[in-house]
């Protein structure tokens, strides 16, 4: 009897042991989706320096419709209008509205929120399609003013759908993308003359930006994604993915107004508490485990791969993962990293733009002087912040990605050896990609 007894015990511990790891699979399956649902959002929303939400607080924003959009594009008025009922109201944002009238003469802080076309491009604009100047103060976010520009150097139309007459004559240029709002070095392959954009998709885009959107990278399906296609028509509202970045914007505002079922705005990502009990499921079969183990080897086999399989669901995500000290090589694009030791910003007619200077930390080249100046549309002034289009305009202090107009060639002493060794004293002209994370 006690040796059947003992063959039993035995048989239900190795039983046991088997079912645990069959509940681990089944539980890394379970945190595996859960982790997974909780990184599904891509959206950029725009914070200050102290990390508060860009945003409106007026219930209400309205527009002035400059006649020279309406001048470039016969059927302009109506796709603005559209693009911005689109958005109006909103998951908590301001209702929008848009009147046509006589704008100021130039973009620029200026307490009118206006939309012009630029019929021979505009400086600030660059390659861009076209921009936002956003200002706003830099202590509680609150949006000042908002002033959409498009960029007369590209074709506009409101198209019905992709027409095969106008992808015939862009030609090769109706594949490739031009950047909506920001520097690209894509749109430098791009040819204006003959590429066609949706006047709507563009607005509706700027809209967003307007809102205290940013661009995003991580969703083509968004109409807040950086790239805008010639001949395409088919994205001119905000997806999901835009609404939940507005949500988090306005979600404060949402809940004060309240809604007639109750509900409250998502929060960003709900697969978090999902992975967290996964977690603790995990170590619940661990500690079963540790028990068991003292008397059966496939139990100590049970925890082997527990513990392996739990410590790779502790693991950070890539979304969750906090700050962390990088190597250079692991570096934002560009060609080094640096930190602000000056900058000056000056008003003209309502536009900023700051004068600055920095001192390279990490070169991801053979050489980088090691200092630079530099100038970017935007900057601070007081307690007032200006954003013009994807322009970064740093503050001292700031750690910034950087690219260098011209850096030294390393070879050249090779070349030439009666020229002597290469020179990194002198200071090149440096162009801020990014504010370093």
């Amino acid at each position: 009897m006690g040796w059947f007894f003992r063959r039993d015990r035995n048989h239900a511990e190795r039983g046991g042991a088997s079912r645990a790891i069959r509940l681990l699979a089944c539980g890394a399956t379970f945190a595996g989706v859960a982790l997974a649902s909780g990184s599904a959002d891509a959206y950029e929303i725009k914070r200050t320096a102290r990390g508060e939400l860009v945003h409106w607080e007026s219930t209400s924003i309205g527009y002035v419709l400059d006649p020279s959009v309406e001048a470039a594009v016969p059927t302009g008025g109506d796709a603005v209008l559209g693009a911005i009922g689109s958005w109006s109201g909103s998951v908590g944002a301001p209702e929008l509205t848009a009147k046509p009238g006589v704008a100021p003469a130039t973009p620029g802080y200026d307490g009118t929120n206006a939309i012009y076309f630029m019929k021979d491009g505009w400086a600030p604009a660059g390659r861009a399609l076209a921009i936002t100047v956003l200002t706003y103060d830099s202590n509680s976010g609150r949006i000042l003013d908002a002033d959409i520009i498009f960029n007369g150097k590209y074709r506009f139309a409101v198209l019905t759908e992709p027409n095969a007459a106008d992808v015939a004559r862009a030609g090769d240029s109706a594949t490739r993308l031009a950047n909506t709002d920001g520097i690209s070095h894509i749109a430098e392959d791009a040819t204006p003359e003959t590429a066609l954009y949706d006047l709507h998709h563009v607005i509706a885009h700027e809209v967003g930006h307007s809102l205290g959107m940013n661009d995003e990278l991580g969703r083509k399906d968004a109409l807040m994604y950086r790239y805008s296609t010639p001949n395409d028509a088919s994205t001119r509202a905000p997806m999901p993915d835009d609404i939940a970045g507005l949500a988090e914007l306005y979600s404060a505002t949402l809940d004060a107004k309240g809604s007639g079922c109750g509900a409250n705005v998502a929060p960003k990502k709900p697969g978090a508490r999902l992975g967290s009990a996964a977690m603790f499921a995990a170590l619940g079969l661990l500690l079963f485990l540790v028990l068991r183990a003292r008397t059966d080897k496939r139990a100590r086999l049970g925890f082997v791969v527990t513990a392996a399989a739990s410590a790779l669901l502790l693991l950070p995500s890539a979304d969750d993962a906090g700050p962390r000290v990088v190597q250079a090589a692991e570096l934002a694009p560009g060609q080094a990293r640096a930190h602000v030791t000056s900058a000056h910003t000056v008003v003209e007619g309502g536009l900023f733009r700051t004068e600055f200077q920095i001192q390279t930390d990490a070169c991801r080249r053979n050489a980088c002087p090691p200092s630079a100046t530099g100038s970017a549309w935007g900057g601070t002034v007081g307690n007032l912040r200006q954003e013009i289009g994807g322009y970064y305009a740093p503050t001292v202090g700031d750690a910034v990605d950087v690219s260098y107009d011209k850096l030294p060639d390393a070879l050249a002493p090779l070349a030439n050896p009666l020229g002597g060794r290469a020179t990194l004293s002198a200071a090149g002209v440096v162009r801020v990609l990014t504010r370093a994370n």
